[in-house]
């Protein structure tokens, strides 16, 4: 019996992420859907935010992507997603952060100022910015490729690709594509798109634009 469960939810980007860990890592789990929309009792006394991801490991339960994904890190060390050298664990769980601090708010306020053109020039120009950081700080100084941290991919890749696969919205809506300077970072995204863990979880782009013009349409 599998004594790893998962609750999730089908369109979560940060549930992907610890799916994609799961994978990686080669850890057996149960997965449990969740509706968001439409909670159940039981969740929500599991759950103290009422969000996926949630990971149950035995007794334990844990929530929070980028916690999960560091417990899964220790609590099963095979196959490790992180370095062990300090210092590279250190830059490592850097850009783990910057995903989240820097680039998806940028991503959010595209969607959050849609109606207002002006604020929109100035949201576009911000995430261009953080692609090119991204292009010139991380992919093209971290290691030589082709993963964030050289041959093997790691709980960078993980952290930053669920938003990758979703990027195309982003261009087809609100005008903000992959810069062509970014070389490093479309390859890694294309290089992402064949990996086991990404084909297992990954959503197909209409999937994607469903549930984007639904914000994009609303007042």
């Amino acid at each position: 019996m599998r004594d790893v469960e998962l609750f999730s939810y089908e369109a979560c980007p940060y549930a992907q992420r610890v799916r994609m860990a799961l994978i990686e890592k080669g850890i057996p789990f149960a997965l449990t859907e969740v509706d968001l929309y439409n909670k159940p009792d039981w969740f929500k006394t599991l759950s103290p935010y009422g969000k996926v991801p949630l990971l149950r490991h035995g007794d334990a339960l844990i929530c929070e992507s980028r916690i999960i994904n560091e417990y899964i890190e220790d609590a099963f060390p095979d196959r490790p997603l992180l370095p062990a050298d300090p210092d590279l664990r250190a830059r490592a769980r850097i850009w783990i952060d910057y995903c989240d601090s820097h680039l998806m708010p940028a991503l959010h306020a595209l969607i959050g100022d849609r109606h207002n053109p002006e604020k929109q020039i100035k949201n576009r120009q911000v995430v261009r910015e953080r692609l090119l950081f991204i292009e010139r700080e991380g992919l093209r100084k971290l290691s030589e490729g082709p993963y964030w941290l050289g041959a093997d991919v790691s709980l960078i890749d993980l952290q930053f690709m669920p938003f990758f696969e979703r990027f195309p919205c982003y261009v087809e809506l609100w005008d903000a594509p992959l810069p062509a300077e970014c070389s490093s970072l479309i390859a890694w995204v294309d290089l992402m798109r064949t990996r086991d863990s990404h084909l297992r979880t990954v959503q197909t782009h209409e999937f994607h634009m469903i549930r984007y013009r639904r914000y994009d349409q609303a007042a």
